[in-house]
């Protein structure tokens, strides 16, 4: 069973992971590569959506479906500072 958490989409759970260079070096990728899947979480590896799980202390399954969801509602990524994103018109 997934976990609830109160994000909406993975860009919002990954950005309340903390700062965003430190994020990807825990993810071991690069901040430009994060920023890549933020804006498009369909290019997060299953290895990369893993290690976002472990990282936020959650399942594969609850990181997939926020994944899936921001697929479906796209966002404009938050900027690196603290904050949540906003809903594209």
């Amino acid at each position: 069973m997934p976990k609830k958490l109160p994000f909406d989409t993975i860009a919002e759970f990954i950005h309340s992971l903390g700062e965003r260079g430190k994020t990807a070096k825990a993810l071991d990728i690069n901040p430009r590569t994060l920023t890549t899947r933020l804006r498009n979480p369909a290019t997060f590896t299953v290895a990369e959506l893993l290690r976002v799980a472990a990282y936020g202390h959650t399942d594969l399954l609850t990181v997939t479906r926020l994944a899936e969801r921001q697929i479906k509602n796209p966002i404009t990524p938050p900027p690196p500072t603290l904050g949540r994103p906003t809903r594209q018109p």
